[in-house]
């Protein structure tokens, strides 16, 4: 069953279509003044009458270049059109919206991506650099982490001068607590963290294995 997590007082929100799912996979609508946008969407049953709620969808937001998802069944069932930052200029129209700031997380081949940034809300969405995903975090008590491929060069840069009171991301549930310090803290302690968090990475898959063995009678 899908879950579906508030993010501001405007009813922008987050959905995980599929919490059993290993990865997680996170999207978001968030309302502006433009319209609402609905970024790196997981199609799901009731998503068309949640959006309906917000009032009308400016475009279907794709932050990472390989994040392709449900972007473009999402975008034409609804009539709306794809709308891409800067680091992926090319797959879709310009975004450019008022109250929203990109940073470019990377942009390299095979791996680009941005971020926004709404700050009058302190509303940071990011789509794979950051998560809460189990593989994300070193330890069961992080609120966030870093990706394990982009641990030992975190995007401090691309989010520097960023206080979030909340932060949504790609995969897992949303940040709503404290989430400056959180995001704060897994940049700090990306490098220091790596080997902890490549071998919680390594456990997870063993046991995800095993499991799938077991399920399969080998």
């Amino acid at each position: 069953m899908t879950r579906i997590f508030p993010l501001d007082e405007a009813g922008s929100f987050a959905w995980i279509a599929d919490p059993d799912e290993r990865m997680l996979r996170a999207s978001s609508a968030i309302v502006t003044s433009a319209g609402t946008l609905v970024i790196d969407p997981v199609d799901c049953g009731g998503l068309d009458d949640a959006l309906s709620r917000l009032g009308p969808v400016a475009g279907i937001v794709q932050l990472l270049d390989r994040h392709n998802r449900d972007v473009v069944a999402v975008a034409a069932r609804l009539s709306v059109p794809v709308l891409v930052p800067g680091a992926l200029a090319g797959r879709g129209e310009p975004l450019a919206i008022t109250g929203v700031e990109e940073r470019v997380v990377l942009a390299m081949p095979g791996w680009s991506e941005a971020a926004l940034w709404f700050p009058e809300r302190r509303l940071l969405v990011c789509a794979e650099a950051i998560g809460t995903a189990p593989c994300y975090r070193a330890r069961d008590t992080d609120a966030l982490g870093v990706h394990p491929l982009l641990r030992v060069r975190p995007p401090t840069g691309a989010l520097a001068g960023v206080a979030p009171s909340v932060v949504a991301v790609g995969h897992g549930p949303p940040v709503v607590h404290d989430a400056a310090r959180a995001l704060a803290t897994a940049l700090r302690q990306s490098r220091r963290d790596l080997p902890r968090a490549w071998l919680r990475g390594a456990r997870l898959i063993l046991r995800r294995t095993r499991k799938t063995s077991k399920a399969d009678g080998s």
